[in-house]
């Protein structure tokens, strides 16, 4: 389901994160990343309800809404907050995806060189690499998930500057992503929402190889994508075709 983005009130949030400085000030620490800090303040920009203390950890966001979780890494930091948060409350966990990256190469002084634009084009499928460790939570009736394909700029540096070692390949270190746009956004709020990324759905069985070719995806993606759904019981084995195993949605699931 494509969510409503209000795109005003994300450069709001971008502008009041990057008027902060913190990624002159941010250098080697990290810390809370912008898209981090930007998705927070958009979602949810009243700073009493931000970092909200609940069952023993701090939730990102705590509204009207219910529990709004940010994550930009794995999802397996997040098993132990939904134990504790599902059954109090609404959870939707927002995931950030990038359309569009301009990689800035910066040293200690500022930029150097001409910004360039990364081939490299993520979708809404990234988040199936991370749903494994959460996947026993995808049939619960609070969890929520959003997509945010957004635009940024991504500030990599000499890692030797940041007291790291130099990697092999002679590859900088990503320290900072900072958002410059909102394209769109997905939501799934419920089980059976997951059938809008998986385009074979609705043949009567269908394979990874299936999936993957459907989808315009990479076979690896696709194969984490249905052990994941498969686990949390969103999808259902058949049986085989040849080698490869079969699946069909739970239609047990349908609202």
């Amino acid at each position: 389901m494509t969510g409503l983005c209000d795109k005003e009130r994300f450069e709001t949030a971008c502008r009041l994160v990057s008027s902060g400085g913190r990624l002159k000030s941010g250098i080697g620490t990290m810390g809370e990343s912008s898209v981090h800090a930007v998705l927070k303040n958009y979602f949810e920009p009243f700073q009493e309800s931000q970092e909200m203390k609940l069952g023993g950890y701090v939730a990102d966001i705590v509204g009207e809404d219910g529990i709004i979780e940010i994550q930009t890494g794995q999802f397996s930091h997040l098993k132990d907050k939904l134990a504790a948060f599902l059954p109090a409350a609404a959870v939707t966990v927002v995931y950030p995806v990038y359309v569009k990256k301009r990689i800035v190469i910066i040293d200690g002084e500022g930029v150097l060189g001409k910004p360039r634009t990364s081939p490299l084009k993520e979708t809404p499928y990234e988040i199936f690499r991370e749903l494994f460790p959460i996947a026993e939570f995808l049939t619960h009736p609070n969890l929520r998930f959003s997509v945010m394909s957004l635009e940024c700029e991504e500030y990599r540096i000499n890692p030797e500057f940041i007291g790291k070692k130099k990697n092999r390949r002679g590859r900088f270190s990503v320290i900072d992503r900072m958002p410059t746009a909102l394209v769109s956004e997905m939501r799934i709020n419920s089980p059976d929402e997951w059938r809008q990324l998986i385009p074979c759905i609705y043949e009567e069985d269908f394979t990874t190889a299936d999936f993957s070719e459907a989808a315009a995806i990479p076979r690896e993606t696709a194969q984490l994508a249905l052990s994941a759904l498969f686990r949390g019981n969103v999808l259902l084995r058949t049986g085989k075709k040849g080698r490869a195993f079969t699946y069909r949605f739970n239609e047990e699931l349908m609202n």
